[in-house]
């Protein structure tokens, strides 16, 4: 599997932020509230890993698409239930869950779609490469399902995958308990091919820069 060095991982740290500061705009747009990042973070992890950092009791919201194009693995949003009820609920707000439940899980898929599709376009323009994303599939379910469903997923013979994550939050959205914050994860899992083309358009990008200051 390929090893980071500290300035590919902190490369890396930087697309995800450049991806997600797109996303946000995007986010603050459809709720008129503020949006803001916490945390880009890169590294190769075991998927089962990452099930075990989390609370196995917990239930989560997975927003599922697959990659094709010049990059290939799978993009992710995570949400806890809450989060996604009062995301869904700012975004819909004349309507009731009671009356409509359809209608809350089709709001949640178009808007990680609008999401994912602003993550991706800023990226690749960036990047100059061209990435595409499938329709999103919702997920309820505990942590260790919602990983093994991402290495079902995967094309590639490791569980060892590239994790770029980002965590983001919105602030204003108050819920039935008074809290007035929502947290989400945005991630990227690429196989180890993909990690290579990817690291060589980062390189690629650094050269022509560098041949364009002297």
């Amino acid at each position: 599997m390929i090893q980071l060095s500290g300035f590919q991982s902190d490369a890396l740290r930087e697309i995800g932020g450049i991806g997600m500061g797109n996303a946000t705009t995007a986010l603050s747009q459809l709720l008129s509230s503020r949006v803001q990042l916490n945390l880009s973070n890169s590294q190769i992890m075991d998927i089962a890993s990452m099930a075990s950092m989390m609370p196995s009791s917990m239930t989560l919201v997975a927003i599922m698409m697959d990659l094709t194009g010049d990059l290939t693995g799978t993009m992710m949003m995570l949400l806890d239930p809450g989060s996604a009820v009062t995301l869904c609920s700012n975004l819909l707000r004349e309507h009731a869950l009671e009356e409509n439940p359809e209608m809350y899980e089709s709001a949640l898929s178009e808007t990680v779609n609008i999401l994912a599709g602003s993550y991706l376009n800023n990226i690749c323009e960036f990047l100059g490469t061209r990435v595409l994303h499938s329709t999103p599939e919702i997920v309820l379910e505990d942590a260790e399902t919602v990983f093994s469903r991402i290495k079902d997923r995967s094309d590639a013979t490791s569980s060892e995958v590239l994790n770029i994550e980002t965590m983001f939050q919105v602030q204003g959205l108050c819920n039935a308990q008074g809290n007035c914050t929502l947290y989400g994860d945005m991630f990227v899992f690429l196989d180890e091919e993909s990690v290579g083309a990817l690291l060589i358009l980062i390189e690629k990008l650094l050269d022509g820069r560098w041949e364009i200051r002297k």
